[in-house]
This record gives C-alpha cells, structure tokens and sequence, in this order.
C-alpha cells in the first residue's frame, strides 16, 4: 500500500509517502518518504502486550531516540497523574451538572489522547487524528501528518 499527501487540493506539489511494509509480528510499520525519495522516518502500530491494554504508535525520525505514544494517563510521574485525576474529577461535574438541564443527551465517548515522548522530551500530543500539537521543532511535520493520515486504529 501507499499513499501520497499533496500540498495542494490540485495534487501537483506531494508532500511525502507513506508506503506499507508487511511484517509478521503483527506490527505495522509505515515508512515515510519525502517528495524526492528520501526517507524521512517511520510510523509503527505496534500490537498490545496483552488484551487489557490498546496498542501503542512510535515515530523513528533518524538522528533523534524513538518516539512513544503513550496514553495521557500512563504519561508523566504520579504528580502528572493527581494533576490529571484532579481535573478529570471537575471535567466530569462540571459536565454532569450541564447535562442535567437538557433532554437525555447520550455521552459521547472521549477521543483517545496520546503524548508523544522522546528521550524524556515532549514531542507531539494527539487527540485522536482531529487534533495534533507538535511540541519540538526538531520533530519532521510530515511524520505527524502520516500518523494522522493512519489515523488511531
């Protein structure tokens, strides 16, 4: 399989590739090639350990550590964590007591949100593909545009 992204709605100016590898472990890698051939880097899905747990993505962009998506929830020491509980807790209230006014309204699920680390540095954050939020400048865009293209499942 591969699929090309344009610059442009005319399809005249490509922007990078991504071209399918089969492999047998049940990953899926995805590499990423630059409208000159170069390769910029790879996409993989790499399947869960066990069934409690949704696989996981990595990005390998050369000259820099892998990066791992990870689940916000499993991100961060355990302060990162109380954070996240805390405003979870008010989240959900605050949207409990707006509900209660209107008619049965049916709770939407959350999209899953994903921090990209690399070597102890925040790189991406993604919330599903309908939002994406690159936080290194050295991370190549069109690696986050492949992932986005893959979409979460």
């Amino acid at each position: 399989m591969e699929t090309c992204l344009y610059e442009d709605p005319e399809s005249q100016r490509l922007l990078c590739c991504l071209v399918a590898e089969e492999r047998g472990d049940g990953e899926r890698r995805y590499r990423v090639h630059g409208a000159d051939g170069e390769e910029i880097g790879a996409v993989r899905r790499v399947p869960p350990a066990n069934k409690l747990v949704k696989h996981t993505w990595r990005m390998d962009q050369p000259g820099h550590p892998e990066i791992v998506g990870r689940h916000e929830w499993a991100s961060g020491g355990a302060r990162h964590l109380a954070e996240r509980a805390a405003a979870k807790v008010v989240t959900d209230t605050v949207e409990s007591l707006i509900s209660l006014g209107s008619p049965a309204s049916k709770p939407k699920s959350p999209s899953r949100t994903l921090e990209w680390w690399s070597g102890g540095e925040l790189v991406m954050v993604s919330q599903s593909i309908t939002a994406l939020t690159v936080k290194a400048n050295w991370l190549d865009r069109r690696l986050a545009f492949a992932y986005a293209v893959l979409g979460d499942s």
